[in-house]
């Protein structure tokens, strides 16, 4: 009875939100969004032309509807498979400007993994760009409704939102309840595997592994995506080791990682707490960052497994 009054009362909050938020997002043009840069974008029209140049705002576009619009990608765009058909623009680090600037784009879209130079160049050329750096789970919400805005896709950010939403809020509820009966767990992310390197405080996978009912080693480390020396792993010892298939420039699998020399004293190794996640899932701040969700909520209670696998 408690879980259900419990459940009712999220879903009214969640619908009070929406419709306070949400109003504010209409699709009357012109427009103006701030990105996470400080700039104002403002937007004459619905947006006809656009290039992405991260994966996760290409993938954001799909999920938006705007397979038409989308005149340009990255080379490391993969998802959804239509994205491979796309014009490639460079590299997300090394993008041709000049590329860019000839495909006469109303709209790009940048991310925080590229290069600050790369988005005033293009800035000074007259192109309208918009970048977006979310930090948390919450603020991947807030882009995907701010680019569905930019775009003149409010109605369909909404719905996407609102699924994600709903998705996460069950995953909490499974894992608040495990974790009044066991405390958290340490784990380790690993982004890159020699040198080591791993998300520490202030990324939105950071806060995957939080919501997941993990604690991020990795944020007691200097910077974002800091280097993490082995001295340090061993003395931190994490209960839960997470590495994914791209992190060398071998394919990575749970018996390489246990492998290794000097891990089989770690807690992980011994307890065979090891497992591998497709990076493009859990690294890229878009709308499938809820599945990345789900499989860290796997590795981190495997007893929660089949009960997750039936939120959709």
């Amino acid at each position: 009875m408690f879980k259900q009054k419990k459940l009712f009362t999220g879903l009214l909050l969640l619908l009070l939100v929406l419709v306070l938020v949400f109003p504010v997002l209409a699709v009357d043009f012109p427009l103006t969004v701030e990105d996470d840069l400080g700039y104002k974008i403002t937007m004459d029209k619905k947006p006809e032309r656009i290039i992405s140049l991260a994966p996760s705002n290409t993938e954001i576009l799909f999920a938006l509807g705007l397979d038409e619009e989308i005149v340009g990608v990255t080379t490391y765009a993969n998802y959804p498979e239509a994205a491979l058909s796309k014009e490639k623009i460079g590299t997300i680090y090394e993008p041709n400007i000049e590329k860019i600037y000839s495909l006469k784009p109303d709209l790009v879209l940048a991310a925080g993994i590229n290069k600050l130079e790369s988005i005033e160049r293009l800035k000074e050329l007259g192109l309208k760009v918009a970048g977006f750096n979310p930090r948390t789970v919450n603020d991947i919400f807030i882009t995907l409704k701010k680019i569905g805005k930019l775009t003149g896709k409010s109605d369909t950010a909404r719905e996407i939102v609102t699924d994600m939403y709903i998705q996460m809020s069950e995953i909490q509820d499974l894992v608040d309840k495990v974790l009044k009966d066991k405390p958290r767990p340490k784990v380790f992310y690993e982004i890159w595997n020699d040198p080591l390197y791993t998300a520490g405080k202030g990324t939105f996978i950071d806060d995957v592994i939080t919501l997941a009912g993990g604690i991020n080693i990795g944020r007691k480390a200097h910077g974002a995506w800091p280097q993490y020396s082995m001295e340090k792993l061993l003395i931190e010892n994490p209960d839960v080791y997470v590495s994914s298939p791209h992190s060398a420039p071998h394919q990575v699998t749970p018996e390489s990682v246990k492998s290794r020399e000097n891990f089989k004293n770690l807690k992980a190794i011994k307890n065979n707490r090891v497992y591998v996640i497709d990076t493009d899932i859990i690294n890229r701040p878009s709308p499938r960052i809820i599945e990345g969700l789900k499989q860290f909520v796997k590795a981190i209670f495997p007893e929660l497994a089949g009960e997750i696998d039936q939120i959709e």
